[in-house]
């Protein structure tokens, strides 16, 4: 799957996983964020996406209001 085609199912994936309040309360995204996006894009695409190109997804569509979780903080980092 192309890079250009991940990036764009992970920002149409985002709005819903930072919505689901069964993850918190969408301020702050967690490593179960990543995980509900990862299996969600896995659904999506009809193949399990290597979580090391969600991590340059994850940062250019994550809003600015919203804080990263310290634990992924280094991964989407050094993406």
């Amino acid at each position: 799957m192309p890079f250009t085609e991940i990036d764009q199912l992970i920002g149409q994936l985002m709005p819903q996983v930072l919505q689901d309040r069964d993850l918190g309360d969408g301020r702050t995204f967690t490593r179960l964020h990543f995980t509900r996006l990862w299996a969600l894009s896995c659904l999506q695409a009809g193949v399990c996406l290597d979580e090391y190109l969600l991590t340059d997804s994850i940062a250019r569509h994550l809003p600015a209001k919203v804080l990263l979780a310290h634990e992924l903080e280094r991964s989407v980092a050094a993406g």
